[in-house]
């Protein structure tokens, strides 16, 4: 076989964690700096409390370190290896990058975690990005004292309000609807926790609830796997 043609499938899973590590590490410095740049020409008559910094960084990290990982976990499946590096510099997930993802994967026709589905999402989460940072920019540059007060006004705040509820239930129901004998069992988990806890305790410790949910939903599709109420649907 031709050493020129001895390439392996991996190769650009490969090539695209190695851009995504050094791209991602580049991203964290640059944020890094902002509030270091601010500091050192700004804060030189600030006397910081390290004891009380310690405090609010061990504070905020045992809060959005569970997100952090709840969120690579459940969302890089259907965001891709290329699309994961991307979304998580550019931000918005929830809003923004997965539902672009996941309506590209569904217009298509194209399974997640394919090669083709890979490309599919890369694209759509890529596009998403310069449109949203696009639209910002424009809204920041010459709307932005216009729509302030309109998108804030009691008139529309409550749809704002339920923005990110409304796009969950929209890209959720569809696997729901594919998946019943799998989905079942976490919804009712979640809607019996719901009327125990309430919205302000799970509004307030949902990254908690997602992991569990998910460990939840592994657990049920395990036990239903072994009693044969759950096959494999074999690959095409």
């Amino acid at each position: 076989m031709n050493k020129k043609e001895n390439t392996t499938p991996d190769t650009y899973t490969n090539t695209t964690h190695k851009i995504g590590k050094i791209t991602n590490t580049i991203a964290i410095l640059l944020l890094l700096m902002v509030p270091a740049v601010i500091t050192l020409v700004y804060g030189k008559d600030v006397k910081i409390q390290f004891s009380n910094t310690i405090s609010a960084i061990i504070t905020l990290t045992a809060i959005y370190g569970v997100v952090s990982l709840v969120e690579v976990v459940s969302f890089s499946p259907f965001l891709g290896s290329a699309g994961t590096y991307l979304s998580f510099i550019t931000g918005n997930i929830m809003n923004m990058k997965l539902p672009a993802a996941t309506n590209a994967l569904r217009v298509n026709n194209i399974e997640r975690g394919t090669d083709e589905g890979e490309v599919i999402t890369t694209l759509a989460i890529g596009a998403s990005s310069i449109v949203t940072t696009v639209i910002l920019f424009l809204g920041m540059l010459f709307l932005g004292q216009l729509l302030v007060p309109i998108i804030t006004g009691p008139a529309l705040a409550p749809a704002f309000n339920n923005v990110t509820p409304a796009l969950t239930g929209a890209l959720a129901m569809p696997y729901f609807m594919k998946n019943k004998k799998l989905s079942i069992p976490t919804v009712f988990a979640g809607c019996l926790l719901y009327l125990l806890l309430g919205y302000s305790f799970m509004s307030a410790h949902y990254s908690y609830f997602m992991l569990g949910f998910i460990v939840i939903s592994f657990l049920c599709y395990l036990l239903l796997y072994k009693v044969g109420y759950v096959k494999e649907e074999p690959k095409r």
